[in-house]
């Protein structure tokens, strides 16, 4: 293969790499911001120039492709010196407002303005001022004053979605983004603008000003808005859930999401979440106390014995572990899972089945519920996705669900069931590939429970002489369950549960 030199390191490359792409496939950073891996070259933004021997001036990084025997350096004099010259000259109307910029502590400008801006302005005159706060749609807010014309965004609606909504408008000082659509985006991918702006020129109304990202917690986890399976970072403080972002994963959304799924996670934040178990106190529908874990779960426990009943009804949300545990502990009866199913599939992301596991379920023997039927054990982490009429007429004794309001009245024990974003656990999608949700600390309600550990002892009470499992024997069991419906589980390793501080009752084997 034919081989470049960058920065003393003799590379090989594929013939038609540009110098950034053989950089960034080994691990060399070349400052950029118009450059996007999923977009066309634009080379307007010059922060990438880096020196080329044999070649008179700095060479822009994104639109050179590297040649056999190319010697470059990204960090010489000549270089350095004229990344100087692009950052002075990105930063001469550019206005001083980190401190309430939603970009701060993310943002490339300030990140390079540190590694080779000025320490000062040379600029005597006033900054050109433009639009501030401008609506693009119902979620976008744009400055206008931030923006440094990159042009990504732009180029996301020409040549992604290919809806236009998006266009460079005036000349000189005065260039901006402007809509082209009226004020609102038809696509429903409106929001991967705000991901590839490099500064803080797009935001979203929904995470504006809600928190600085260094007071955040973030986790690699998956969408579960539908059963596309986008990889995503979750973002959250306080116990609250703040945002999502597309994490790039070229066999499953590449670098995108849809919108639905970005704002997906409301429930999460739900003021009607349940935070402690309940046990039903008299014959009459929907009267709970709440009592603590230890004795919810042995109210479970006898209330499973006596019920002349199996069966699970489950979210198909629930993770492979979940439904394999469920499925143990019912013992005998139907095992069913509902899910929503859409009609705006679009051929990129959106799927119409919304059951973000409906693979995984109906692989470990789950059917989709048709009808009311009656189940021992009720899984709900949407409402929305096990409708009233299922939950209801299903009966359950024993009820996992994450929203009071979704708790059936006649349940005899209820426990609170945390969201996607507060668990571990495996999730195979539309396309059968098994992925890892992963629990974001900072997210949830304190002191919430992992249902695989309750469903654990529960199952265990049940049965004095049955093996212990820990999550690891799950998943190894889930894997032989799964493999011939042609899902294959990866290796994956989670945090362990943390430790118990509440002494197990004598009675109960474990």
């Amino acid at each position: 293969m034919p081989k470049i030199t960058i920065d003393g390191r003799v590379l090989e490359f594929a013939p038609g790499q540009t110098i950034i792409q053989v950089a960034q496939a080994n691990g060399i950073e070349i400052p950029h911001y118009c450059y996007h891996p999923g977009l066309s070259v634009a080379g307007n933004c010059r922060i990438c120039m880096v020196e080329v021997e044999k070649t008179p001036k700095p060479q822009i990084a994104c639109y050179v492709q590297a040649t056999d025997g190319m010697v470059v350096h990204t960090k010489s004099a000549q270089a350095t010196e004229a990344r100087a010259g692009v950052m002075e000259m990105l930063l001469v109307n550019h206005p001083l407002d980190c401190p309430i910029c939603d970009q701060a502590g993310e943002c490339k400008l300030q990140d390079y303005a540190f590694d080779f801006g000025h320490p000062t302005t040379r600029t005597p005159v006033e900054k050109t001022h433009l639009p501030k706060n401008v609506p693009f749609g119902a979620k976008i807010v744009y400055d206008g004053e931030r923006c440094i014309k990159c042009t990504r965004c732009v180029r996301f609606t020409d040549e992604i979605t290919q809806t236009h909504e998006l266009s460079m408008g005036a000349r000189g000082d005065k260039e901006m983004v402007i809509m082209t659509s009226k004020g609102e985006f038809t696509t429903p991918y409106a929001m991967n603008i705000i991901d590839l702006c490099p500064v803080g020129a797009l935001t979203s109304k929904d995470f504006r000003f809600e928190s600085r990202v260094w007071f955040m917690d973030f986790t690699e986890s998956v969408c579960t808005g539908c059963a596309r399976g986008c990889n995503v970072t979750v973002g959250a403080r306080g116990g609250r859930v703040l945002r999502m972002t597309p994490r790039e994963n070229q066999d499953v959304n590449r670098w995108w999401m849809c919108d639905a799924g970005r704002l997906g996670y409301g429930h999460a934040n739900a003021p009607t979440r349940l935070t402690t178990p309940r046990v039903r106190t008299s014959a009459r529908a929907g009267e709970f106390a709440e009592v603590g874990w230890e004795d919810a779960i042995d109210a479970a426990v006898e209330a499973l014995r006596d019920a002349a009943r199996g069966g699970v009804l489950a979210d198909a949300g629930a993770t492979l572990e979940e439904l394999f545990l469920l499925k143990a502990v019912a013992g005998r009866g139907d095992l069913k899972y509902a899910s929503r199913v859409g009609q705006d599939e679009d051929g990129f992301l959106i799927v119409n089945e919304k059951g973000a596991n409906q693979r995984g379920a109906e692989a470990l023997g789950f059917a989709r519920a048709a009808a009311p039927a009656p189940a021992a054990l009720l899984f709900v982490e949407r409402g929305d996705a096990v409708p009233k009429a299922l939950r209801d007429g299903a009966d359950p004794v024993v009820a996992f669900v994450t929203d009071g309001a979704d708790v059936p009245p006649t349940a005899r024990v209820v426990f609170p069931l945390p969201t996607w974003a507060e668990r571990d656990g495996l999730l195979a999608n539309v396309d059968g590939i098994v992925q890892p949700i992963r629990r974001c600390r900072a997210a949830g309600p304190r002191d919430l429970r992992a249902p695989l550990e309750v469903l654990e002892e529960i199952r265990l009470g049940l049965d004095a002489a049955a093996t212990p499992w820990t999550h690891a024997d799950v998943v190894a069991a889930v894997r032989g369950a799964v493999a011939p419906a042609g899902l294959a589980v990866p290796e994956v390793e989670f945090a362990p549960a943390a430790p118990r501080t509440v002494a197990a009752p004598a009675s109960r084997t474990r």
